[in-house]
């Protein structure tokens, strides 16, 4: 049975608000734990006065709430794409039923690790990171107007950080009655660390710096480290991080292969 160090930090850097929320679930029921393993979900809201708060938490309590409910699907990958449409849906129609939440909107990212590999749903610009042997990979794509002229290359990669169009969002979820989240699997080993971050920490750090932070002895500091260097950075965003670890993975046998039209990116 998988077996995780988890770490997690939300800090409101020099926002007058927090609009970050982190959560997360290791069920210590072990056949429910080695049907769905751990879920680690990050949402960053968007809207005015409070509704940013309020769809990201929301949306994180939601999606851990459909995931691991009895009436949803057995298996990790359909599972985890109808909690992200309960996510979105619950958010939508908060912000449709009540005008002070009108066109609240949040990302959202869950990650789902278990003996079997580790599962991401992503929308938004919020990242996931996989870290191996003290190297650092981008599991995610930015669903951001400056990431497609970047895939365009009308931008050149290295302008993701400051261009002043970094937070001009294409999807988010609460936006639109239905989502589109990209998702995708990373085989795991033990040794393995996952970081889900927020912009306000990916934004004010390059790649370098994160990948040493997430090489820090634990979770905890690594989790530390990284919300910290970020804040000295002068990140001008809430701050917030997950890191996960993977102390243990227990053998299990070859998984079939997805199907591209159900378990991929979104088009």
């Amino acid at each position: 049975m998988i077996e995780l160090d988890v770490a997690t930090a939300s800090e409101t850097g020099p926002r007058p608000t927090n609009e970050d929320h982190v959560a997360w679930r290791l069920p210590e029921d072990p056949l429910l734990r080695e049907r769905k393993g751990g879920l680690f979900v990050l949402a960053d809201g968007v809207g005015g006065h409070a509704s940013g708060e309020v769809a990201s938490a929301t949306a994180a309590a939601t999606l851990l709430e459909e995931y691991f409910s009895p009436s949803n699907h057995a298996r990790v990958e359909p599972a985890l794409q109808r909690a992200m449409q309960a996510a979105n849906m619950r958010v939508y129609e908060m912000a449709e039923r009540d005008h002070h939440l009108g066109g609240m909107q949040t990302t959202l990212d869950g990650l789902a690790v278990t003996d079997a590999g580790a599962y991401v749903a992503h929308v938004g610009d919020g990242r996931c990171y996989h870290w191996r042997d003290g190297a650092i990979r981008q599991l995610t794509f930015d669903h951001s107007e400056v990431s497609e002229l970047v895939r365009l290359r009308l931008v050149k990669r290295e302008k993701l950080r400051t261009h002043p169009r970094r937070s001009i969002l294409t999807r988010t979820c609460g936006a639109q009655l239905m989502l589109r989240p990209d998702f995708l699997r990373q085989p795991l080993r033990a040794g393995d660390r996952f970081l889900l971050c927020t912009d306000g920490l990916w934004a004010a750090l390059e790649d370098d710096e994160i990948a040493r932070d997430l090489g820090s002895p634990s979770a905890a500091d690594a989790c530390g480290e990284l919300v910290a260097t970020a804040l000295r950075a002068g990140t001008d965003d809430n701050v917030s991080a997950a890191v996960v670890e993977v102390l243990a993975v227990a053998p299990t046998p070859a998984q079939p292969r997805w199907r591209p039209s159900f378990f991929g990116r979104a088009s």
